[in-house]
């Protein structure tokens, strides 16, 4: 587990899986509340990372099988309240208690998560936002975005990435649904690149912005 302490947040990072899953525990000093980001596999990993803390909440990026394996565990274990966007809802193995809202709130403690919805991935597809950081799920990762499953939805997670995550500043840290983080300047700059190529009309699948 790698641990970030930031002006008020402490990040847990477990990376966890063969496909190299990261799930986060947000924990808020100032009350010892934290929320949950994602529920990959090997559940009693994530409780073991959340002990010692009051879990408030478990926040859903997205519903793609891997993030999902060890929620009912981690929902039946903490009693925590679950918050997924609208489109993926019923994805879930239990019901959720609430929807995530493009530009909407997630508060815990004396923090409060911006919730971005970012489709193209999947439908319901959100990044969290505290300060300089940002969880992305898996829309954004080192050198590219998440993979897509047809050329409309890697056009639409394109437009989704420009409008409402490269607005953001260079230095917010970005912290992805499965391997290393990067930084939002290092990604601006390879997009920028990208976005001044021509591209074939069939592009998508796992694509890197320097090879397409």
């Amino acid at each position: 587990m790698a641990v970030i302490h930031s002006d008020g947040l402490e990040i847990r990072k477990i990376r966890i899986g063969s496909f190299d899953n990261c799930c986060y525990v947000l924990v808020c000093p100032d009350t010892g509340e934290s929320v949950i980001v994602d529920t990959p596999a090997e559940p009693e990993k994530i409780l073991a990372e959340a002990e010692g803390t009051k879990v408030v909440g478990i926040l859903m990026t997205h519903c793609h099988m891997d993030h999902i394996l060890g929620h009912k565990v981690v929902k039946e274990a903490t009693g925590a309240p679950v918050w997924v966007h609208p489109s993926e809802a019923d994805i879930l193995p239990l019901a959720p208690e609430h929807e995530f809202q493009h530009e909407g709130q997630v508060t815990f403690g004396s923090i409060t998560l911006r919730t971005i919805h970012v489709p193209g991935h999947t439908t319901g597809g959100t990044s969290l936002l505290w300060r300089d950081h940002l969880f992305s799920g898996d829309v954004l990762f080192p050198n590219g975005p998440g993979r897509t499953t047809s050329p409309e939805n890697f056009q639409q997670l394109v437009e989704m990435l420009g409008q409402r995550i490269f607005t953001l500043p260079e230095d917010v840290k970005v912290h992805p649904g499965h391997g290393e983080d990067t930084v939002m300047g290092r990604e601006k700059d390879q997009f920028a690149d990208f976005s001044k190529r021509s591209h074939k009309p069939d592009l998508c699948g796992n694509v890197l912005w320097r090879d397409a």
